[in-house]
């Protein structure tokens, strides 16, 4: 909700045939003003400006009215002698009114603090850094600082052009400086400008006429026409620009009774005229530098410009700064200083010097982040506040791969950042404690549910479920090798198979008989027939004839298939397990020597 702030203050303006009166009122909350004169409000208040304009103790009546509310907005002109506005960012404000009525004129200032937001820096959780957050259920303490920012006034002396001002013959080039820093009286007296500094480069001096001039009208030509004198400012050739100085100081002559081709830069140099011109102008309001150019042809470029005022009159910073209080009554209300937030527990409150600590704690029961709010206020009865997150994180955990074909080789990582303990279920009756990360083999086809329990220094549980899928290859038993001569001559010496040929296979039986039935080899180890294969000898190691053998193959795929030969195929009953009658479970094999 928008504050009405309206308090009657009193401001005399820069001319003392004039006064301004400026009353500002307060409908809601009380204005705690400091400093006497100065109003502080709150952030987001509105303010309503009303001026009363007399002269010689009479009314005046229809002025015209300039506000300008110091916050970046132009001012604007109006027939209102009353005016609100809101300022949403905290610091000091010099709110400026002119008033014109005809030919008289009237300047006043009003200051304004409106409320800093604290300086909540130090406001933490109080956890580990590597932790992203905490497990449900747990408790966190949170750590509240709130100490008030000084605000400091930092006049401007210098106008920067933005990228700068580019003039040519005929154009009257200004720029304006405005001060607001001095008392509300003070007025220009001997020697009170220190120097004028100018940022420019053009080509020929002697066209330009360089004056500068007060809110009041007087005025100092710091450079006037000089249709003989033609010296450079800057240089033209890098299109560099040099800054020079006028002031009354200064032991080097007026420029343009210089007669070098280029004057120096940083110089100081004598005005045409006195600065006593300037005697009786207002130090504050506008300030306004002027430079004519009267010849065609040659054109230039202003950068920035300065006004240095002498030291002796340079009035005080203005700085300020919140008072943050543990409490203030207002209208009868408490308001105090706390944290917010879900199962927020009581908050304990203390000031040091200007610093409130306002410790306190968080237990939330809802996974993700959660806001918790600090709340203080100042010693206007401004109302302070900040936040900061809790996160509740899940238990996690990775496996890489999530699945695959048995035996699948699995690596588990913990990834919860809370967890000072881990138990882990894998699925398959193996149980892990105390690991943050390890691999682990699934033998056999199957669904595996992991479970990991993750507990933490205040003993909350937590669990996180992961699903690992461990499938088979299907199985095949095909292009069966039907010969080979084993006659040591290095080519087909012995009867193998490729692990294409028994791709998807658990178990393999390969039984070879001769012509007469008689058994003379046989091999269980699937993985001895791959990388060995069969010599061509018996179980006495002797060398058998040349000739046609039969091979009869059993053998079990992974995915439980078993391939057999079977006398009568239409009884078999397969069960759970299908039996695979193929002709690839018997054949011939023809040896040659």
């Amino acid at each position: 909700m928008k504050q009405l702030f309206f308090i009657s203050l009193l401001f005399f303006s820069t001319y003392s045939f004039a006064q301004l009166e400026i009353e500002l009122t307060s409908y809601t909350l009380p204005v705690y003003p400091s400093d006497g004169d100065t109003l502080s409000v709150c952030r987001d208040s509105m303010i309503i400006f009303k001026a009363y304009v007399t002269k010689d103790g009479a009314q005046v009546t229809g002025a015209e009215y300039f506000w300008d509310f110091d916050d970046n907005n132009k001012p604007f002109g109006t027939d209102l002698d009353s005016v609100t506005n809101v300022y949403d960012e905290g610091g000091g404000y010099r709110v400026k009114l002119f008033v014109q009525k005809d030919a008289d004129k009237w300047f006043s200032i009003l200051p304004v603090k409106v409320a800093m937001q604290a300086n909540y820096s130090k406001t933490k959780l109080n956890i580990p850094e590597e932790q992203s957050g905490i497990c449900k259920g747990s408790t966190a303490e949170i750590n509240g600082v709130a100490y008030p920012v000084l605000w400091k006034d930092e006049p401007q002396y210098t106008l920067f052009e933005d990228p700068y001002a580019f003039f040519e013959y005929n154009d009257e080039y200004s720029a304006v400086l405005t001060f607001d820093e001095f008392g509300l009286d003070s007025v220009y007296k001997s020697g009170a400008i220190d120097s004028v500094g100018l940022n420019i480069l053009h080509a020929d001096m002697g066209d330009l006429e360089i004056k500068l001039s007060c809110e009041n009208g007087n005025s100092v030509i710091l450079k006037n026409f000089d249709a003989t004198n033609h010296a450079l400012l800057g240089d033209t050739l890098t299109n560099l620009s040099y800054t020079y100085y006028w002031s009354e100081l200064s032991g080097i002559q007026t420029m343009n009774s210089i007669t070098t081709e280029q004057i120096i830069s940083s110089n100081a140099y004598l005005p045409d005229e006195s600065f006593d011109n300037l005697i009786g102008c207002p130090l504050n309001g506008n300030w306004t530098l002027e430079i004519t150019d009267n010849q065609e042809l040659d054109s230039g470029y202003v950068y920035q410009w300065s006004i240095v005022f002498d030291e002796d009159i340079l009035p005080p910073v203005w700085s300020f700064k919140d008072t943050l209080l543990t409490f203030k009554e207002i209208n009868s209300i408490i308001y105090g200083t706390y944290w917010t937030g879900i199962n927020v527990g009581g908050s304990q409150v203390y000031k040091l010097s200007d610093t409130i600590i306002v410790n306190s704690s968080g237990s939330p029961d809802i996974y993700g982040p959660n806001k918790y709010n600090l709340f203080v206020i100042n010693n206007w009865g401004c109302p302070q506040d900040t936040f900061i997150i809790l996160n509740v994180e899940e238990p996690s955990f990775t496996s890489d791969p999530q699945g695959g074909e048995a035996k699948l080789t699995v690596q588990f990582e913990n990834t919860t950042t809370w967890a000072s303990d881990l138990f882990w279920e894998l699925g398959d009756r193996t149980e892990v404690s105390d690991s943050i990360s390890f691999i682990h083999e699934y033998q056999e086809k199957g669904s595996y549910e992991v479970i990991l329990y993750a507990t933490d220094n205040q003993g909350c549980i937590d669990t996180d479920t992961l699903t690992i899928e461990v499938s088979v290859e299907p199985s095949k038993l095909s292009n069966i090798p039907n010969m080979f001569s084993p006659n040591d001559d290095g080519i087909n010496d012995r009867y193998y198979f490729t692990e294409d040929k028994l791709a998807g296979m658990d178990e393999f039986i390969i039984s070879i008989y001769n012509r007469w039935g008689e058994k003379v080899f046989e091999e269980t180890n699937m993985q001895q027939m791959i990388d060995e294969g069969w010599d061509g000898r018996n179980f006495l190691g002797l060398r058998l004839s040349p000739g046609v053998y039969y091979y009869v193959i059993k053998a079990i795929g992974k995915d439980d298939v078993i391939y057999k030969h079977v006398k009568n195929p239409d009884k078999v009953s397969t069960n759970q397990n299908e039996v695979i009658i193929s002709a690839e479970t018997r054949g011939t094999i023809h040896l040659f020597r």
